[in-house]
């Protein structure tokens, strides 16, 4: 299920703001090393001419002046980058703090600084030969690296500005090629400025192709964001109420939080005397033994696939089937009630515990399960008829002296090979015309 923008209370939003922030100053650092790497690939090819074809580079120059300002140039580049990138590392956090407006300031007179570089040195080169030469030069495609970077800004303003500056700053020296030198040849696809004009377009639709693509980028990042926003709302939702292995299945199918009627098990259980037990006990000992008690029980349900939804003091409420059912959810509340009733007896038989009755209903039917509440608050709730019934066969462990009873609908759907079972019959319920046939397990 897709998660959208307008769906975002106030904090998620501005929690995925920050994280934004925190991926984009990310992203300026990896495009700052990249210069590096880039900056210093030039530096050696340099070196390495200068090395091997010192003669060679003195045909097009009038001395090795401009070459030396190139490698000066290029290192203070590579400095400036490295700073950058250890400064976003280390003090990332200050860059968060700062307003929109210093920011986009600061990112703006970077990128002009970072673009500008490929017409700083073909202004170097041009006070030591042709201009006409520097403008078909190989310096012309560093405005296209620069400009490819600009997709790790993440904004397609950034990109778009960079393509502009290199188109302008391009064209200028062209005009200026053109106007102000002597150009050794005569033919229209050296002099005429339509050419140039065309290479300078070809700048700037880079710059918005680079645009598209960082726009695109962001809006992945943003999805992935929106994703773990919509996961935490999940794993907040249902926090301590069932395992962690349901939690993942949810968060994978996120659309079952919706209401939808579900056939799922209740079971009620309720802890007999509790009312007795507790009048003579101070909170904490009221709470110790509740936490005694229902410790183990919640560790049965979850680990049958079952949710507790609801603590009733003495008791509880729990489902099988919803939000996600894990087979047949029937057969894992009867497990987990008889495991339930096994391990009580077996506590009250070592004295880990004071001695405890229970009494378990369970009945199987359709329910409504889903969200109920607003953004500020939500509970996930299941309701219906089912529930009721539930209740109602809960309240009758007393009458009948049982410790498990269930409905004729869950029988049906358990294997009754290895159990011990006593019909007792069509049963009047308190709030449901019909009578219930009910059974005792337990």
């Amino acid at each position: 299920m897709e998660v959208k923008l307008d769906s975002l209370n106030i904090e998620e939003a501005k929690l995925l703001d920050e994280l934004l922030t925190k991926e984009i100053i990310k992203s300026e650092s990896i495009r700052a090393k990249l210069f590096v790497i880039v900056a210093s690939l030039l530096l050696i090819f340099f070196l390495v001419v200068a090395a091997f074809s010192y003669n060679s580079l003195l045909t097009f120059v009038t001395d090795f002046t401009p070459y030396y300002l190139t490698v000066v140039i290029i290192s203070i580049f590579i400095a400036r980058e490295v700073t950058i990138s250890k400064v976003l590392k280390r003090s990332g956090n200050q860059f968060e703090k700062l307003n929109r407006k210093k920011a986009l300031v600061a990112r703006y007179s970077s990128v002009l600084f970072e673009t500008s570089i490929p017409t700083l040195l073909i202004i170097v080169f041009s006070f030591y030969t042709k201009s006409f030469y520097l403008n078909i030069s190989p310096l012309i495609l560093l405005y296209f690296i620069f400009i490819a970077l600009t997709t790790l800004s993440l904004d397609y303003r950034i990109s778009l500005f960079a393509g502009a500056v290199s188109a302008v700053e391009y064209l200028a020296f062209s005009a200026y090629a053109i106007n102000y030198n002597t150009l050794p040849v005569t033919d229209p696809i050296f002099t005429n400025s339509l050419m140039y004009i065309g290479k300078a377009i070809m700048l700037l639709v880079s710059g918005v192709a680079a645009g598209f693509v960082g726009e695109q980028l962001k809006r992945q990042i943003r999805n992935t964001f929106l994703t773990l926003l919509e996961r935490n709302r999940v794993v907040n939702l249902f926090d301590q109420q069932i395992s962690k292995e349901i939690v993942e299945e949810l968060v994978n199918n996120s659309g079952e939080l919706e209401s939808k009627r579900k056939f799922v098990c209740i079971m009620f259980l309720d802890i007999r005397g509790f009312t007795q037990f507790a009048e003579n006990k101070e909170p904490e000992e009221i709470i110790r033994y509740q936490n005694q008690v229902f410790g183990f029980m919640i560790e049965i349900i979850t680990r049958n696939g079952g949710v507790i939804n609801q603590f009733l003091g003495d008791g509880y409420m729990a489902t099988f089937g919803a939000p996600l059912s894990r087979g047949n959810d029937c057969q894992n509340a009867v497990n987990s009630a008889l495991e339930i009733i096994s391990t009580i007896k077996g506590k009250n038989d070592i004295g880990e515990i004071p001695f405890t009755g229970i009494g378990i209903g369970l009945h199987a039917g359709e329910v409504v399960a889903g969200n109920v509440g607003t953004s500020i608050r939500k509970q996930y709730s299941i309701s219906g008829v089912t529930v009721i019934l539930a209740s109602r066969i809960e309240g009758l462990t007393k009458q009948y002296k049982a410790q498990l009873l269930v409905s004729e609908q869950v029988l049906k759907e358990i294997d009754t090979t290895s159990l011990s079972i006593e019909d007792i019959g069509p049963v009047v319920v308190k709030g449901h015309e019909n009578p219930i046939v009910i059974y005792k397990l337990a």
